[in-house]
């Protein structure tokens, strides 16, 4: 039986059931361990954190608690919706500081202790992530404007913002192809009138590109840097997105600095929580 099945009035009793402190509604699989993390971080209030199976599920919960009837918590990927104005937060409903949680969990110094682990070299990269990230977030940067504005206006175009395969120089680089993305940037101009007006691009001007980015695609362009740089060490394995997404939790749990402007946005949504 799915949780909303329960009546709004067992829902509202099933943290005393559990014997925690509140009872905690994620999208997915992979959001509940990223979110205990948070929480043990950040606070000592106890959680039983609950998936549903994706957003679409997870918005009449987000719904219920907004209007009052739920007393539960949920925890969504923030998208673009921090950025749109008149955006109102509710001390229930947790947000991710950048578009997913990918974004929160894939930082250089992860990108660069993977590839020294799978390098199996005592090497740091860290300058070299740090050039790849930048040249690669100032290349897609348009891409993203353009959907947030999609996303501002309720256009509900395909963007294609969800994946980095089709812009890359070639099946296995790590590297956009410019031209393609111009071509595609155009095309989304001339076919469907996105434009990002000066209006628009106030709204997210300060705003890093890489906190931006989709999660799969920011991932998955992490994923082909990886591999890129543990062939040039002269290593044949290959890092799978599951063993990538396992180490970027393990540095979330062990490597993030809690102390960071990241860091101190989770601890300061659990302290608002009432």
């Amino acid at each position: 039986m799915s949780a909303l099945e329960y009546s709004n009035d067992a829902l509202n009793a099933l943290d005393a059931f559990m014997e925690c402190d509140h009872i905690l509604f994620v999208e997915g699989d992979d959001d509940v361990l990223f979110w205990r993390t948070v929480f043990e971080k950040c606070s000592d209030l106890t959680v039983d954190i609950r998936p549903v199976g994706g957003v679409n599920e997870l918005q009449p919960y987000v719904n219920k608690v907004k209007c009052g009837d739920l007393s539960c918590l949920v925890a969504q990927d923030s998208d673009y919706t921090r950025y749109v104005p008149g955006f109102v937060r509710h001390p229930r409903v947790l947000y991710t500081f950048g578009y997913s949680i990918e974004n929160t969990i894939y930082k250089s110094d992860l990108i660069s202790s993977v590839i020294g682990l799978w390098s199996k070299r005592n090497i740091n990269c860290l300058k070299d992530v740090d050039e790849w990230l930048e040249r690669f977030s100032r290349v897609v940067g348009p891409l993203f404007y353009l959907d947030f504005v999609n996303y501002k206006k309720g256009l509900e175009v395909d963007v294609g913002a969800g994946h980095c395969q089709k812009f890359m120089a070639s099946r296995t680089s790590e590297e956009i192809d410019y031209l393609i993305l111009q071509q595609h940037l155009e095309m989304l101009h001339l076919e469907h009138g996105i434009v990002c007006s000066d209006e628009e691009y106030e709204l997210i001007k300060n705003v890093p590109v890489i906190l931006l980015m989709r999660g799969h695609f920011l991932q998955s362009a992490v994923l082909r840097f990886v591999n890129k740089k543990i062939k040039e060490f002269g290593r044949k394995a290959s890092v799978s997105v599951d063993a990538l997404y396992a180490h970027a939790l393990h540095y979330f749990q062990n490597g993030f600095s809690w102390k960071s402007v990241e860091g101190r946005y989770y601890a300061r949504q659990i302290r608002n929580i009432s």
